[in-house]
């Protein structure tokens, strides 16, 4: 399970590639936002190597062209958009090397749809669009928006795709608002909501006030968490996709013997 958190989700790329030299067998692959974006670069040939060329090869100019082209995964992307496209945006799920579950939101009601079917691209471009500042995703007539808002790292979503040992990589936090300002959130929140259509300005402004009306809550854990140190690394900041790299392996290398033996015993 790969979770959000803008360029610290480069982590993703130093934890694939330290399980993939170990020999550890990754059978599903599941990302919301960052770990969206991150995870199918992998999955496409289970190739840990051509995986970290493709990431690591972005500049800030490729993804400052990329925000202006609208994040899209396509030729029409810029460089960035276009080379994910390449990489995998242009496939079918089907055809993918390692199962893949992208995770969104939808927009109407605030849940999270599972994409796993399809064309790959649109279903990453749901996973990463941001609400509000970007039009959302439409797909099977849902508006689909960033699904790292409401829970960063969607574990209970990994299990209910079947997987047996679920890890976890949690490189960014949620936006949790003050207890005193919810009440306030929930009511711009009714308030926008009225007939607006949900995919246009103010139903977007109505989903997000509803999220953050909620505050934080308890999710499903994984049966092992790697957690980064992110200390010093912006989720905005593209000059550190390589710092992020190097956080992701060296958190992958401590947690690689409690990986060893989940998976040696779940084999017995």
């Amino acid at each position: 399970m790969l979770g959000a958190g803008g360029i610290k989700g480069w982590a993703h790329i130093g934890v694939l590639k330290v399980l993939h030299e170990a020999g550890v067998q990754v059978n599903h692959i599941v990302g919301a936002s960052a770990g969206a974006l991150i995870g199918p670069l992998y999955a496409a040939r289970r190739d840990a190597a051509e995986a970290e060329r493709i990431a690591m090869s972005f500049t800030p100019a490729d993804f400052l062209e990329w925000h202006l082209n609208g994040l899209c995964l396509s030729p029409q992307g810029g460089r960035m958009g276009r080379r994910l496209w390449q990489a995998y945006g242009r496939l079918d799920f089907r055809e993918l090397d390692v199962s893949f579950a992208s995770v969104a939101l939808d927009v109407a009601t605030g849940r999270p749809v599972v994409l796993r079917a399809g064309s790959v691209g649109p279903a990453v471009e749901a996973s990463i669009r941001p609400p509000i500042i970007s039009r959302p995703v439409r797909i099977d007539g849902r508006a689909l928006v960033d699904g790292g808002l409401q829970n960063a790292v969607p574990v209970s979503l990994a299990r209910q795709l079947g997987a047996a040992a679920v890890v976890s990589v949690n490189v960014g936090e949620l936006l949790v608002l003050p207890r005193p300002l919810r009440p306030l959130s929930a009511r711009l929140s009714a308030a926008c909501r009225g007939r607006s259509a949900a995919a246009d300005i103010r139903g977007q402004v109505a989903f997000l006030a509803g999220l953050l009306s909620r505050g934080s809550r308890t999710h499903e854990r994984a049966d092992i968490e790697i957690r980064p140190d992110m200390r010093g690394i912006s989720s905005m900041w593209p000059w550190h996709i390589r710092r992020a790299e190097a956080r992701g392996r060296a958190a992958a290398r401590r947690a690689l013997p409690a990986i060893q033996r989940l998976l040696a015993a779940r084999a017995v």
